[in-house]
């Protein structure tokens, strides 16, 4: 006889399912659909049956530990063939919301970023902050003469504001995905105990795992929402494009002392990449957002979660397509509001990267680690 074993639900965390998108959860009587008709689910243990009956049971620290929420890329195959609506693809999504706010701390920016009453204050707080560093330094006025920004925010004022909450946000996120890790190796699906070197558990796990994220190879896979492959892509490469361009400006000015490196000439190859990542970046959310905004009944249904980071993301596009298009028409009475604005909506992104879609791919890059270690993979 199988052992007994004592089953403690937790209803709050199942209310936190259903708040997070998830409110079809009860509609599932698991017939496991959604595992056969997943292209991404393993033929061991297979996904999303068993989360969905966990998720009903209010079974958190099962599902908080499980890399399998992870697997998913909510392509929404499941929810389109599940014969009772339960959509599960968006119950998965909801679990992956409540697990990276679980992990990430201070727990109160994550119940913030969780409720839409919060957004005021949270981008209140930046833009108070720039405000009165401009002010005690003298800058809130608008320069004359040609447009420089640097003019009216100088690098000494905000590239400290930006390092010391990079520094928090890595601080924080390291965190979080350590103690997930810790989760998975001691949750449903334990790895095998392997003596694998530092490197060559980079070269055996986490480069084929990277290889793949950079493919974008798993949203192929995907039959019913196939445009969000192309749409992940150009928001994907349009952040690394811009990334690379602020690393890049960041050795120039503070390791190489090229401290008039700035503003870059439109022809510049770092200019152009600039340019193309902005592109790329609001090609890429105008696709996400008109197909959001498109979507049947019976598919996925967006959450405030997902609605507040497309948009933010949005605007960061926009506003620094803004901000160069009037320096370059030399309109300095809009160039630098916008450029205010800009900074305004980058502190946003980063500052509450643990909190927000922002940490879904690190996240899901790391519980792929972990299912290629542990032999879970397909």
């Amino acid at each position: 006889m199988a052992d007994r074993q004592l089953i403690e639900p937790d209803m709050d965390f199942v209310k936190k399912v259903v708040g997070f998108g998830g409110d079809t959860l009860k509609k599932c009587f698991q017939c496991a659909t959604c595992s056969v008709v997943c292209k991404l689910s393993p033929e061991k243990n297979p996904f999303p049956r068993k989360e969905m009956i966990w998720a009903s049971w209010g079974l958190k620290d099962r599902l908080v530990t499980d890399p399998d929420v992870w697997l998913c890329h909510q392509c929404n195959d499941c929810s389109i063939y599940c014969p009772r609506g339960a959509k599960p693809g968006d119950a998965l999504a909801a679990i992956r919301n409540y697990s990276f706010m679980h992990y990430a701390s201070p727990g109160f920016l994550g119940k913030a970023l969780s409720q839409g009453r919060y957004l005021p204050l949270l981008l209140a707080f930046p833009i108070v902050l720039f405000l009165f560093l401009l002010g005690i330094t003298g800058h809130l006025n608008i320069p004359e003469g040609e447009i420089v920004f640097k003019k009216f925010v100088p690098h000494t004022i905000v590239d400290p504001v930006f390092i010391l909450v990079s520094i928090l946000v890595f601080i924080s996120i390291a965190v979080g995905v350590k103690r997930f890790w810790k989760g998975m190796m001691n949750g449903v699906h334990p790895s095998e105990s392997r003596n694998l070197s530092l490197l060559d558990f980079v070269k055996s796990h986490v480069i084929p795992v990277l290889v793949d994220v950079f493919k974008h190879s798993k949203f192929k896979d995907c039959e019913e929402n196939r445009p969000r492959y192309f749409a992940h892509l150009m928001i994907f490469y349009g952040f690394i494009a811009l990334a690379i361009v602020t690393g890049i400006v960041f050795i120039g000015i503070y390791l190489l002392g090229l401290h008039e490196m700035l503003p870059l000439n439109q022809l510049n190859p770092i200019k152009l990449l600039a340019n193309l990542g902005a592109v790329a970046l609001f090609i890429g959310c105008t696709i996400v957002i008109s197909n959001r905004l498109k979507a049947e009944e019976d598919k996925s249904r967006s959450t405030y979660l997902d609605w507040v980071f497309i948009i933010m993301v949005y605007l960061v596009a926009i506003s620094g397509i803004l901000t160069e298009v009037t320096r370059l028409l030399d309109v300095a009475v809009l160039a630098y509001p916008f450029y205010f604005v800009h900074l305004v909506l980058v502190f946003y992104l980063i500052a509450y990267l643990p909190f927000s879609k922002f940490a879904h791919f690190i996240y899901r890059t790391v519980a792929l680690v972990y299912s290629s270690y542990s032999g879970r993979e397909k």
